[in-house]
């Protein structure tokens, strides 16, 4: 008799057979505990990945494709750039920023936000 238990879609079967071929890849790559760390999993379950018992969670599934640059066909790519967590706050950085100088910059208030938060205000003057 099958023990109980959740089953996996047809999608999900799919998936987890190209997962299964591509960290096999890897571990003979890089080894298993290599390619484990990397997308920091265990090495028990990253085992289970490549035996194709397992899915791997979402975030899994995008350290893999960044790092690895796997493209996995059953799921929209585009998914993994509106979720992803940004790396560099730098990249806000506005162009016109470059030609602020410090006489620009005025600090206007000066506020104490409970134990551990300081609020700083500040009046930035952008030449047009």
């Amino acid at each position: 008799m099958k023990p109980k238990g959740s089953r996996h879609t047809f999608a999900e079967k799919q998936l987890m057979a190209q997962v299964a071929s591509e960290f096999e890849k890897k571990k003979r790559e890089v080894g298993a505990q290599a390619a484990a760390k990397a997308l920091g999993v265990s090495v028990p379950s990253f085992y289970n990945y490549v035996a194709g018992t397992d899915l791997p969670r979402m975030e899994v599934l995008r350290r893999a494709h960044k790092r690895w640059n796997i493209q996995w066909k059953h799921i929209d790519s585009s998914q993994f750039v509106a979720t992803m967590k940004l790396d560099n706050p730098e990249q806000y950085a506005f162009p016109f920023l470059d030609a602020v100088q410090a006489k620009d910059v005025e600090v206007a208030k000066i506020q104490r936000q409970g134990k551990n938060v300081l609020q700083i205000r500040f009046k930035i003057r952008f030449s047009a």
